[in-house]
């Protein structure tokens, strides 16, 4: 049997990593200045391996690995330069089947896709995303649709986050699962029908964002925002202080957003300074809205133009608060949020300034889908490298039901479940009394919470007064960036 042919181009901690974690299937030569890792490799490895000591951007040093005949060329150095340059020899000298490498920089993941490379963020660059990506599956349907690549067929990696969930629970946006091809078999879609590792399944939407769903299913473990969009829409009010524009420049330099749009009231416009806050160097591709519209009225008619590119919404967390009347006030201002997020449907960013998000936070109480909040909040620990904690409110001895006690205890059991599943830990701190005030008095020692909008009760005022939304109780009061996340859509 024919085995795999990979070099690897660098042995630094991402490098020896995934020379560990790579099979012994795979015939393998390594690359690197420093020829006391050779034995190292070797360790790893046994005789099998081949160790070049030299300079990967000459042509002469690739030529001597056999990059030509190389399945896989993994550029993994930390050097920006060193990786554009490597790539571009690959792309013009050599016939290299398929080129991986480590972005360092948002500029330097820009270059190296517009040579053809495939990019693994520094951020959240690992050996075993990498090897997974060596694995990927996935494929478009051909002779059928547009021909746009909004059609195809994945095969479901055992390692993917969406391995292992009912249909149902994987909240798709603007795609659908088709069929499900498994053991010969073909199985319809159903809500409640399970992803099984190496199921074959037809996924349909928009171009832009399968790509995203399509390596979530076979590789990948963090693509936040992108299975929603690549755009940022910014409103302003026009009371907006330097921390709001600070927490943007630091989204920018975390996520992979591309564009970003500033749509911006007249007040906005009168402020001083205003023209050097939104062009900022760390801002790339801007586009300006001048509105005269309501907040709401002015986002609605926006995503309306973009059509399904929008990934995040950023407001000040008091936008909505100048919204409306303060006769109208708590139940108007929930209405507002609520109604944003159906309309949007992608994740919006209540902006307090408290950034970086060092420490992410979940309130897990009535109201919130614990398991996809979840899931967005490993995934953007994951890409950050920062602390999660789970607040749980443990029910009352004396007033609790047996249902409520039973959820309490299903939920801690879910949420140690998928830490697990993402090999990641997490802090599950139990507290006791009133949810809300119990939440609330520790929010100031996190920098972003992670809610959803889709349990949130529509019920009049004398409703809530005697069953209050404990969800919605919690995002008011927060002190800190809190992050939305959208009704779950129809999966079917």
């Amino acid at each position: 049997m024919k085995r795999n042919r990979l070099v690897i181009i660098g042995l630094g901690r991402i490098g020896r990593e995934l020379l560990k974690k790579l099979p012994r299937d795979f015939e393998i030569t390594c690359i690197d200045l420093n020829p006391d890792l050779k034995e190292r490799a070797r360790r790893m490895k046994g005789e099998d391996v081949r160790f070049i000591a030299g300079d990967a951007t000459s042509r002469l040093v690739l030529e001597d690995a056999g990059v030509e005949d190389a399945d896989v060329v993994i550029i993994t150095t930390t050097n920006e330069k060193v990786n554009v340059e490597v790539a571009r020899l690959l792309k013009e000298h050599f016939n290299t089947k398929r080129i991986i490498s480590v972005g360092v920089t948002q500029e330097n993941v820009e270059t190296l896709e517009g040579l053809g490379v495939e990019v693994e963020n520094i951020y959240t660059a690992s050996a075993t995303g990498i090897r997974n990506r060596i694995e990927q599956r996935s494929r478009a349907a051909h002779a059928i649709g547009l021909g746009k690549n909004e059609i195809l067929e994945v095969e479901v990696h055992p390692n993917s986050r969406l391995a292992n969930k009912p249909i149902g629970a994987l909240a798709p946006i603007r795609w659908r699962i088709g069929i499900i091809y498994r053991d010969g078999n073909i199985i319809m879609p159903r809500k409640d029908r399970v992803l099984k590792p190496r199921d074959r399944v037809i996924i349909l939407g928009d171009p832009a964002v399968l790509k995203t769903v399509s390596e979530i299913l076979t590789f990948s473990f963090q693509r936040f925002p992108l299975e929603y969009g690549s755009t940022a829409i910014a409103y302003l009010g026009g009371k907006e202080d330097e921390g709001f524009f600070r927490e943007l420049e630091y989204l920018f330099s975390v996520f992979p957003l591309n564009k970003i749009i500033f749509m911006y009231a007249k007040k906005a416009l009168a402020r001083s300074g205003f023209r050097e806050l939104i062009n900022r160097d760390s801002f790339k591709n801007i586009e300006e809205r001048e509105t005269v519209l309501s907040p709401y009225n002015a986002i609605e008619s926006l995503l309306k133009e973009e059509k399904g590119e929008h990934g995040l919404i950023v407001l000040s967390k008091d936008v909505h608060a100048e919204s409306f009347l303060p006769a109208s006030s708590d139940l108007r201002k929930r209405s507002f949020l609520n109604s944003l997020a159906s309309i949007a449907v992608c994740p919006i960013l209540l902006s307090a300034g408290t950034f970086p998000y060092e420490k992410v936070v979940v309130p897990c109480v009535e109201g919130i889908d614990v398991q996809r909040v979840m899931d967005t909040a490993f995934e953007i620990s994951s890409s950050l490298n920062n602390e999660l904690t789970a607040l749980l409110v443990e029910p009352s001895r004396y007033i609790s039901t047996e249902e409520e006690v039973r959820w309490f205890e299903e939920m801690k059991k879910n949420i140690s479940d998928m830490a697990l599943v993402y090999k990641s830990s997490i802090n599950v701190p139990r507290l006791k009394g009133n949810p809300v005030k119990a939440v609330t008095g520790v929010l100031s020692e996190y920098n972003l919470m992670i809610v959803d909008t889709g349990g949130w009760k529509k019920k009049r005022w004398l409703s809530l007064m005697l069953n209050p939304d404990v969800v919605w109780y919690i995002v008011s009061r927060s002190p800190i960036s809190t992050l939305l996340i959208p009704p779950v859509e129809e999966s079917l």
